[in-house]
């Protein structure tokens, strides 16, 4: 394979893969309970937000795959193998807290406080792993508490108001 083919790949596989990850959440979301028998509008449904993020993952995947088998491409010539050393970090951080987050906090704990705390270690830890960073730790520290704070408890007031979802705690 030449490096030219190289971008035109790598869109393929992970087109193919975004697509088998839409059709997945978008069959998944259709099977939630619809709560029809208890006369509930079917627009607050459990599964309308996933299943509209799943479509258009699914049209998105579609999109990458069917350019990637045509040929095209960005033209920037960017692969995957050109992440520098801070990318592959910032992206295992992540990886790793949303894994800590979701199999061992969410569900465990009252929804704020897993959720603040998530949020306030995958700040601390990108910003600290960020070369070009210019706050101080402080600041950070403080920044990113007050993020966490708001956008925990504004994440639950959404859910629970607007969607009618009960989160967890």
């Amino acid at each position: 394979m030449t490096a030219r083919n190289a971008p035109a790949r790598v869109d393929l596989i992970a087109g193919v893969f975004v697509v088998i990850l839409g059709m997945a959440g978008l069959v998944e979301s259709l099977r939630m309970p619809r709560f029809e028998a208890r006369g509930i509008d079917p627009n607050t449904a459990p599964g309308v937000t996933p299943g509209l993020i799943s479509a258009a993952l699914l049209i998105f995947g579609l999109t990458l795959t069917l350019r990637a088998i045509r040929g095209g491409g960005t033209g920037s010539g960017i692969t995957i193998h050109a992440w520098d050393r801070g990318a592959v970090l910032r992206t295992a951080l992540t990886i790793s807290l949303a894994l800590l987050y979701g199999m061992l906090l969410f569900g465990s704990l009252p929804f704020v406080p897993a959720t603040a705390a998530f949020i306030f270690a995958f700040v601390v830890a990108t910003e600290l792993a960020n070369p070009d960073r210019a706050l101080s730790v402080p600041a950070l520290l403080a920044g990113a508490a007050a993020l966490a704070l708001a956008a925990a408890f504004g994440i639950q007031l959404i859910f629970e108001e607007i969607f009618l979802v009960r989160l967890p705690g």
